[in-house]
């Protein structure tokens, strides 16, 4: 193979054959013996499934909220997409991503837990068809509580107003974590909201793996992400300002709030749901699960 690759770049004395050269360096003989024997540079990809997943019931519940948020439109209800970002420390802490400023900003060398000054949770609540958002910092943790408490705070002081007449709201989620579609505690939270709120509430979970098809994600998400980078979270204000001036071309608006109370960890369901949860929650007759 060497020999194929030199044919093409070498050279050679006129009067003694035991002299050649070669044009090449020795990255570039590198390079192509790599290419030839079928190597190249390649990043690791994320494919391999941790669970089984039926590509059929995946595209059927993609479908299905196609369907609902349609439905919801023409009725005038309230599609309200629902997540959590990662968690952000507060302190003069390192960040990805650069901003404009007037001096050069000092941080610590590292992002050590020790080193922050607190932390927040972050968690969004998106208007799918009004195009405006609302950010929740939370500084307790994630639990099924605090995203009902989130979704509480976004619909009674910011989305409320724009919706006088619903009787119904449609929630969408991912399938994990604190909402998870087989939590005892998410699903006796979430009749608590209803009772709160006075309406029925239509819920729909993406499938698994595919929390980056939910419109919260590409629709708000990325534009507050793009509004923290660089930026110092030294306090919860610093925070809550970075997140209020966040806004697009098409007419995004976010609404911050800080949400200070604390949430347990570990808790488990009352023993009375489980004896009567059937009589709240009714399963969609398509992938009920």
């Amino acid at each position: 193979m060497v020999d194929e690759v030199l044919e093409a770049h070498s050279a050679g004395s006129p009067t003694d054959e035991a002299v050649r050269w070669t044009d090449l360096e020795p990255v570039q003989l590198a390079q192509q013996l790599l290419a030839r024997a079928g190597y190249r540079r390649r990043s690791l990809r994320k494919a391999l499934s941790t669970g089984d997943v039926d590509p059929h019931e995946r595209d059927r519940q993609f479908r299905l909220i196609a369907t609902l948020r349609r439905q919801a439109r023409a009725r005038g209800v309230p599609v309200l997409c629902v997540d959590t970002r990662k968690k952000e420390r507060l302190g003069h802490l390192p960040r990805r991503g650069s901003c404009y400023s007037t001096d050069v900003q000092f941080v610590y060398d590292r992002d050590y837990r020790h080193l922050a000054t607190g932390v927040l949770v972050p968690h969004g609540v998106y208007d799918y068809h009004g195009n405006a958002g609302f950010i929740t910092l939370g500084t307790s943790r994630e639990t099924s509580a605090c995203v009902c408490d989130a979704i509480a705070l976004a619909w009674q002081e910011d989305r409320a107003e724009h919706y006088p007449h619903a009787q119904q709201i449609l929630l969408t989620f991912d399938a994990g974590a604190a909402n998870a579609a087989r939590s005892l505690r998410f699903k006796e939270d979430l009749v608590a909201l209803s009772r709160r709120f006075g309406q029925r509430l239509r819920v729909a979970l993406y499938p698994p793996y595919t929390s980056k098809w939910h419109p919260i994600e590409h629709r708000l998400f990325c534009h507050v992400a793009r509004r923290l980078s660089g930026v110092i979270l030294d306090s919860h204000q610093t925070a809550l300002e970075a997140v209020q001036r966040t806004h697009t071309q098409t007419g995004l608006t976010v609404t911050p709030r800080l949400l200070d109370t604390l949430h347990e960890m570990g808790r488990k369901c009352s023993e009375t749901f489980l004896d009567i949860n059937d009589k709240f929650i009714r399963h969609d007759p398509v992938l009920g699960k």
